[in-house]
């Protein structure tokens, strides 16, 4: 539902599991991606990942990509760790759409 909110198409986030690899996004969504991926993976950006980022975006932006990666992380660690069930209203809107499958 999160990612419908922000306009990802079911297709979009059913590609995200191999995002590096589909035509779906653009080399924006690309960096975007694989900079999610190694914060959360890594815990640590490289240099070169960095001036990448900076190159697209604003001190700004950076901060506020960090700031929602860092926070969907937290989210999604909560759920994991008590298995939270997703509620009716929730379950409604969102029936058997896609979801996003990160994980290699």
């Amino acid at each position: 539902m999160l990612g419908r909110s922000v306009g990802l198409t079911d297709e979009e986030m059913a590609a995200m599991a191999d995002w590096d690899t589909t035509q779906l996004f653009d080399d924006t969504d690309k960096l975007v991606l694989r900079y999610a991926e190694v914060l959360t993976r890594e815990n640590r950006v490289s240099n070169a990942l960095y001036a990448e980022l900076a190159a697209r975006f604003s001190p700004e932006e950076i901060m506020e990509l960090c700031v929602t990666v860092g926070l969907s992380g937290l989210v999604n660690r909560v759920h994991s760790t008590f298995l939270t069930d997703v509620d009716d209203s929730t379950r409604a809107q969102v029936g058997d759409g896609a979801f996003c499958p990160i994980g290699r």
